[in-house]
């Protein structure tokens, strides 16, 4: 098995970034962009979302095989120990255990930042994610039925949440 390595993204990474992410928006309601993002607009993600929260790409053999980003999930200041995550792994590198990295490192990570809950958002037929997170801790926090179009049919979306720094609740 090859080894995987989880770094910071750099703005370099965009086109890689960018093929990985294409087949999401084009093929599937797993994402639900209707147009592919553009290189640039790509690397401006890359740019603002790292700013202040980690994007994490993930490579074996030099080559990103899957990335991970989290943003704020609200700009209101009550929100600010919660963050939203999303992963995306390359058709080729999956079941080589990729997102689990991915994953792992970006908890690791916003835990030392004092995140305390972690959310997802998840097309609900996306079985896949849904158990991939929830063999991580997260539970199901709600359910929001035919909030996308996409593909000429509604989808529901499935948010997902995981309590990373339980001792800050306490407080």
């Amino acid at each position: 098995m090859k080894e995987i390595h989880v770094k910071n993204a750099q703005i370099e990474d965009a086109e890689e970034i960018l093929a990985i992410y294409r087949p999401y928006v084009l093929n599937t309601a797993i994402s639900f962009e209707i147009e592919v993002p553009s290189e640039d607009e790509m690397a401006q993600r890359i740019i603002n979302y790292s700013s202040n929260y980690p994007f994490l790409v993930a490579t074996i053999d030099k080559q990103i095989v899957g990335y991970a980003y989290s943003v704020p999930f609200s700009p209101r200041k009550a929100y600010e120990y919660s963050c939203e995550m999303s992963l995306y792994i390359d058709e080729s590198a999956k079941g080589l255990g990729v997102g689990s990295q991915l994953y792992q490192k970006m908890e690791d990570i916003l835990k030392k930042r004092g995140i305390v809950q972690l959310i997802s958002c998840i097309t609900a037929s996306n079985t896949n994610s849904l158990l991939f997170f929830e063999r991580r801790g997260f539970t199901k926090a709600g359910q929001i039925p035919n909030i996308g179009y996409k593909f000429d049919q509604w989808h529901d979306v499935v948010w997902m949440m995981k309590t990373i720094n339980p001792a800050r609740l306490e407080n």
